[in-house]
This record gives C-alpha cells, structure tokens and sequence, in this order.
C-alpha cells in the first residue's frame, strides 16, 4: 500500500512539476464519486471547442457525418468524405470496393440521398488498394474529415471504425461503430499498402470506412477484415512474408492503409499538413495514463487544456 502510494506520488509530482496541472482549482470536479469509471467513455469538459477527448456518442456522431455508402451494381462498401471544392465532394475508398468494368457509381450520403460519383481516373496509387471518387451536391452541405499522420500511433491506441455492413438492406443507412485498439504497426506495408492492425470488429462492407482516433482524426482506411476466406493477404511489397508468430497474429486482426499513404500519393484531395495537433512526449504519456484505466486507479478525473486542438468539430 505505501509502495502504491509513493508511486502515484511520484507520476503527480513529475506532472506538476513539467506544468501539465498548472490549472486553476475550479476546473478540477468537487466529488470524486460522480467520475465514471469507464475508461472508454471519459467525458470532456468542453469537447465542442476541441480541448479534449471526444465523447463516445460525439465520435460515433462524427462517424456518422464522414462516412458514406459507396453503391455499385454488384453490392456496396464504405467511403470517407475527404473534401469539398464548391459543390464537389471527393471521396475514399477501397480499389476492391469498386468494380472495374463500371465507371460511375452511386453514393449515399448520411442524410440518405444518392448522388451518382464518377471515379476519379489518371491517379496512380502504386497498387496500394485505394480509389476515388467525385459526387456533387447542389442542396446540401456535408462534414470533411480531418486527417492525422501515421507517426503519432502507438501500439494500444484506442481506435474506432464505421462503415456499412453489407448483410443489411440496400435502402439501410444504419452505420455500424465499432471500438478496439491498435495491435500492429508495421514497419513496411503490406501488398496492398495495408500497415495497421487492428482489433476492431469489420465486416464486410465496411471496407473504405474511417478507422478514427480518440480525437476524431481520420488515421486509415479499413479494408481488410480478420480471418479472410481467400488469397495471401500477409505478403510485403518486396516479396518477403512475415515469420508464423507473426502471420498467426495478424489473421487475428483488421487492417488499414494509413491515411498518410493516400496524402503522399493524392495530396490534391488528402492533405494532413494543416493539422496544428502533436503530441509531446509528456501528453502521450497523459494520454495511456488516462484512457488505461490509469484514472481509476488514481481515482481522479482531469479536465485541462493540455491538447491544442482535435476534431471534435469537424470542418464543413
């Protein structure tokens, strides 16, 4: 007990001391026994002007208004809204969620309305399992992800993917929102530039979906669910395959291409480069401490102004 004692004594002082709780008092809550204790559902205090950790009800929200159906004539999967240019939509999707003898597409929106899309041609995503696609909008206006790079995930990041279930009726547009953490990250992609595995539960029809961070930042694009049925999946690009501990491990996950890949090849329609949030080393470390369950075993709840921005409010 005292060990336990010093030890949080220790972390407190070394926060205090590097000015992450130079807050003032009455940011801090009254009754300890009115926190919730799951560590997944952490309120923010003031989450709308992107101060802290998204809600799971403002993610799943945010999920919602990024995300579209992508329709064609043998069944359907997932898009994520990545710009707006007037009353032009760009949207990203999986290479194998369209079918290459068709050109034009249907897209339905959060809303419910179909717009026809047409591809987006002469884009060379050097065999990384990426598409895109344009739709235009003359009456509404719909939400543009925002977009995180690749090098700020760490391995048991919390993560969340949506897309659209194929086993669900055509006319449906119920999202299904799923939670899990990042297990994988590989060094160098996959074949079809796959690099973060994930235990999120994705089924089919949900390829192209937003795989989002506690923030709400768009880091990937799922594509791959577990256990496939067919093909090699596990090869890298130069060839190599992964040893079998490792193979056996990925079977047993999701996978995405980060969103950085699709930025580097198509920066005209993806670009990461205006997002202002970095983590130190110190708010990384905050970040495991607090969606660990960290809190619960401090018992303490934090609200401060460490982070500088999110995308709890998405652009539109």
């Amino acid at each position: 007990m005292l060990y336990f004692l010093n030890l949080r004594s220790l972390i407190l002082a070394a926060y205090i001391g590097s000015g992450l709780f130079d807050l003032p008092i009455q940011m801090l809550p009254k009754n300890f026994s009115d926190l919730e204790n799951s560590a997944t559902q952490i309120q923010s205090q003031n989450c709308a002007d992107c101060n802290d950790f998204c809600t799971i009800k403002e993610l799943k929200s945010l999920a919602k208004s990024i995300t579209v159906k992508v329709i064609s004539e043998n069944g359907w999967g997932s898009g994520i809204i990545l710009k707006r240019e007037g009353e032009v939509y760009t949207v990203v999707t999986n290479q194998h969620v369209l079918d290459s003898d068709y050109k034009s597409y249907l897209i339905q929106t959060p809303d419910g309305f179909f717009y026809q899309a047409n591809k987006i041609e002469n884009q060379d995503f050097q065999g990384n399992d990426l598409a895109l696609l344009e739709f235009g909008s003359t009456h509404s206006t719909y939400t543009v992800a925002s977009l995180e790079n690749y090098t700020t995930l760490s391995t048991g990041d919390k993560t969340f993917a949506a897309g659209f279930p194929a086993l669900e009726k055509p006319q449906d547009t119920e999202l299904l929102f799923t939670r899990g953490r990042i297990s994988i990250l590989s060094d160098r992609p996959l074949e079809k530039g796959y690099q973060i595995g994930y235990t999120n539960v994705i089924k089919k029809g949900m390829s192209g979906g937003p795989l989002l961070n506690i923030y709400g930042q768009v880091i990937g694009i799922n594509g791959m669910h577990a256990y496939p049925l067919w093909g090699d999946p596990y090869v890298y690009r130069d060839g190599s395959q992964p040893n079998v501990t490792l193979r056996q491990k990925m079977s047993h996950l999701a996978f995405a291409i980060p969103i950085e890949t699709l930025a580097k090849l198509a920066p005209k329609f993806a670009s990461i480069s205006t997002i202002e949030f970095h983590q130190t080393v110190s708010s990384k470390i905050f970040n495991y401490l607090l969606f660990d369950g960290f809190s619960e075993l401090l018992n303490w709840k934090f609200y401060s102004n460490i982070l500088s921005n999110s995308s709890c409010k998405s652009r539109v």
